[in-house]
């Protein structure tokens, strides 16, 4: 009968742990440079009429349309690239980056921790 009582500090703990990482920096700022980037209608068509190349490209190589795979691909790189060289767009991928190396390193930790404890409580 002396499991829940760990269970209650487990879940309080990942609580705690999910507040303090919606408030880290890194987090914060990849927020903010998401909702940048939603209020600039030009940049959004970009990634929307990309997505939908890119989904024509796949679309047409799983048909063996050969000349309109490399046509849909072709403007999908362009507007690729139209976005790569926006600052607005590097700030946000690089934000995304931290944000998420963030979470990776956090995640780590918790894994070696509840390993750490399973294995003490053997």
């Amino acid at each position: 009968g002396n499991q829940s009582p760990k269970m209650t500090d487990l879940e309080r703990a990942t609580k705690k742990l999910a507040s303090q990482l919606q408030n880290h920096p890194s987090v914060l700022a990849y927020q903010k440079a998401e909702e940048q980037l939603e209020e600039l209608p030009e940049l959004k068509e970009d990634v929307i009429q990309m997505k939908a190349y890119q989904q024509a490209f796949v679309l047409y190589q799983k048909i063996h349309k050969e000349k309109a795979a490399k046509q849909a691909g072709d403007k999908a790189d362009v507007l690729s690239q139209t976005l790569e060289t926006s600052p607005l767009v590097a700030d946000y991928r690089q934000k995304m980056q931290d944000a998420s190396d963030l979470l990776q390193y956090v995640t780590q930790r918790l894994e070696d921790r509840i390993n750490e404890e399973l294995g003490n409580g053997k």
